[in-house]
């Protein structure tokens, strides 16, 4: 009996851990293709980069700083919709990251703007510049 008790402990002891174990092994993941995305990002592979953060997504996929990396890419591909449609997603998870929700509006009204949607360009100028407390320019 003894040894059973132990042999239990033993197990609920790993099960308890083993869950931060896998949160610091998804986080090193996640920079490592954080990295990878960045280096292929700068080397103007921008499909590249993409599925890099597409794959760091899968494995958090409430990181809003993964979806406003993959807007901004979308931008640089000239995907506007796309672009708008991440940024927005990526503040659905900002919560309380001011900076990183002005940033989100920015890149929706860059969207907009290369959409033609002045009134959508202005809107998210207007809601940049509340978060950020700092006037835009075109």
């Amino acid at each position: 009996m003894r040894f059973f008790n132990r042999y239990l402990t033993l197990i609920l002891l790993c099960l308890l851990l083993s869950p931060v174990a896998q949160a610091d092994n998804s986080a090193s993941a996640i920079q490592d293709l954080l990295q990878k995305a960045k280096q292929a990002f700068e080397k103007a592979q921008y499909d590249r980069s993409a599925s890099f953060l597409e794959r760091a997504i899968r494995i958090d996929q409430r990181n809003a700083v993964l979806w406003h990396n993959l807007a901004g890419i979308s931008l640089k591909q000239k995907k506007w919709q796309k672009a708008a449609s991440l940024a927005a997603k990526s503040n659905t998870f900002a919560n309380h990251k001011r900076f990183l929700r002005a940033r989100n509006w920015v890149v929706i009204a860059n969207a907009c703007k290369e959409m033609g949607d002045s009134d959508c360009m202005i809107e998210a100028k207007r809601r940049a510049q509340l978060l950020s407390g700092q006037e835009l320019k075109d």
